[in-house]
């Protein structure tokens, strides 16, 4: 797996609101495929094809409680080890936990919304594993959507 960060991470800390609890109003789970050529293909779809450099994904929430800087932690599962977390093994500095059997990722990030939107993604690498994944978005400690998706092996015609 390998880390890609979108959206705007704050090195800060966010004061906790009580008064509202987070809630989502909207969310979107966007994969990528650049070709060859180098043209990207974006759309909406819970399946990724396993395309090592050139496949990526996208989750996006839209938060009710607009622009106020959050504190979001993502949790994400696969169905198997993967051969490398990019941007965590070998970075002491990493924002992410992993859990003992290296399946789980866990990573605190700050966010100042964008109209509401909240986002992160992630690019497929050699070594991922095919199968079920799950992302568990949470703002504080509440959790605001769960995206389940799969890997698959990509066709041999979409293979750049």
């Amino acid at each position: 797996m390998r880390a890609l960060f979108v959206g705007f991470v704050l090195v800060a800390m966010a004061t906790p609101s009580s008064a509202q609890a987070p809630t989502a109003t909207d969310s979107e789970f966007l994969v990528s495929v650049t070709e060859a050529d180098g043209a990207t293909h974006v759309r909406p779809s819970n399946i990724v094809p396993l395309i090592p450099d050139s496949a990526c994904f996208e989750w996006r929430v839209r938060l009710a409680q607009g622009d106020r800087l959050v504190s979001v932690t993502e949790v994400f599962a696969l169905p198997a080890e993967p051969r490398q977390w990019g941007g965590i093994d070998g970075n002491e500095y990493s924002l992410s936990k992993l859990s003992g059997d290296r399946r789980v990722s866990e990573t605190t990030m700050f966010y100042k919304p964008q109209d509401g939107w909240i986002s992160h993604g992630w690019c497929m690498a050699e070594g991922d594993p095919i199968g079920p994944y799950s992302i568990k978005v949470l703002v504080g400690d509440r959790l605001v959507h769960k995206f389940d998706f799969s890997v698959e092996n990509a066709p041999a015609s979409s293979k750049p």
